[in-house]
């Protein structure tokens, strides 16, 4: 049995997240929040399902800055899920999904590589980031963190060249192997609503919904996706 939604497991989650990314991560109380940039003003606020009051003071805080974001989580038939808006706030996304599963219910061994591609493995502080080539193309991309008896896994990616030949499927097994090397009981993840039904296919299950609110007056709209891409996926 895998654990439940709670504060705690969305606060081992922003840190793998965060880890990954290469952000700056505080955690106060039951906010929090990760710094996306060099930005001293580009924070992202994350709280599980919170108060009303608690709700209104961090909604605070992120409209300092129209570079913030708020980004609540909740399971699906909490109030706040329906809100639109908060204290000015606007809904930007919410078709993610934070998901788990049990790492025993997970193979071990490392999956056979696709063939005419190969893989690379890059281990750095606290995080691995594992790459599938064709040739001189990163066809697929992925990343993990380990924390405490979690591992985190985050921006997996197939270029639209390579899709549809199970190379997501493959980068998602190939890191949960590496993650056997450590003792780890649980994996978490954020998915967009197209990659719900891949990681159910694979034994996730969902915990909770993911709602990112910002300003309606920043510039460009920072963007809100947790599965976010790597921009330069072959350089």
């Amino acid at each position: 049995m895998t654990s439940e939604l709670s504060d705690s497991l969305v606060q081992t989650w922003v840190t793998g997240w965060a880890r990954t990314h290469g952000y700056e991560v505080r955690h106060e109380g039951a906010v929090h929040s990760a710094r996306l940039g060099q930005d001293a003003e580009q924070w992202e606020y994350v709280v599980f399902d919170p108060e009303e009051t608690e709700l209104r003071k961090v909604a605070s805080a992120v409209n300092k800055s129209p570079s913030r974001l708020l980004t609540v989580i909740a399971e699906p038939n909490s109030d706040i899920m329906g809100a639109e808006e908060i204290d000015g706030l606007e809904l930007i996304s919410d078709e993610e999904k934070l998901m788990v599963v049990d790492m025993d219910t997970q193979d071990v061994e490392d999956p056979i590589t696709p063939e005419s591609y190969s893989t690379n493995r890059e281990d750095f502080d606290g995080w691995t980031l594992f790459t599938v080539n064709h040739g001189e193309d990163v066809a697929a991309r992925g990343r993990m963190a380990v924390v405490d008896d979690y591992v985190i896994l985050d921006r997996i990616y197939t270029s639209p060249d390579y899709r549809r030949q199970g190379l997501g499927t493959f980068v998602t097994r190939a890191l949960l192997a590496i993650a056997h090397e450590h003792d780890v009981s649980e994996g978490l993840l954020v998915a967009t609503g197209d990659g719900q039904e891949l990681y159910e296919y694979l034994g996730w299950t969902l915990l909770g919904n993911v709602h990112v609110f910002g300003s309606p007056s920043a510039e460009g709209k920072p963007r809100p996706s947790h599965s976010q891409i790597d921009d330069d996926i072959n350089e």
